[in-house]
């Protein structure tokens, strides 16, 4: 994980998880795996570690990215969402 947020939002900081994604079968014609990323975010109070108990992870239930650029955008803003009260089940408010 950086050692500082890639984005400061509404008080909140934001840190992009980006790995590789892992399904060992695919079919002809599908992405391959080790081409192709997963995503997940922590969100943290501003100035609070990421390790600390004012963070959480957030995990993306997508499918797989085929570059790390547009998953690190599709975690900006999903964490912009999550922040904003618009993702239902997902929240920052006891941090």
């Amino acid at each position: 994980m950086d050692a500082y947020p890639t984005a400061t939002y509404k008080g909140y900081d934001i840190y992009p998880l980006v790995y590789r994604h892992t399904d060992g079968a695919r079919a002809w014609g599908e992405p391959r795996p080790d081409r192709s990323f997963n995503a997940a975010v922590v969100i943290c109070r501003e100035g609070a570690h990421p390790d600390s108990t004012q963070a959480r992870t957030f995990h993306l239930d997508t499918t797989p990215w085929d570059n790390v650029g547009a998953a690190r955008r599709a975690v900006l803003r999903y964490a912009e969402e999550i922040i904003n009260g618009e993702v239902t089940g997902q929240s920052v408010v006891s941090l």
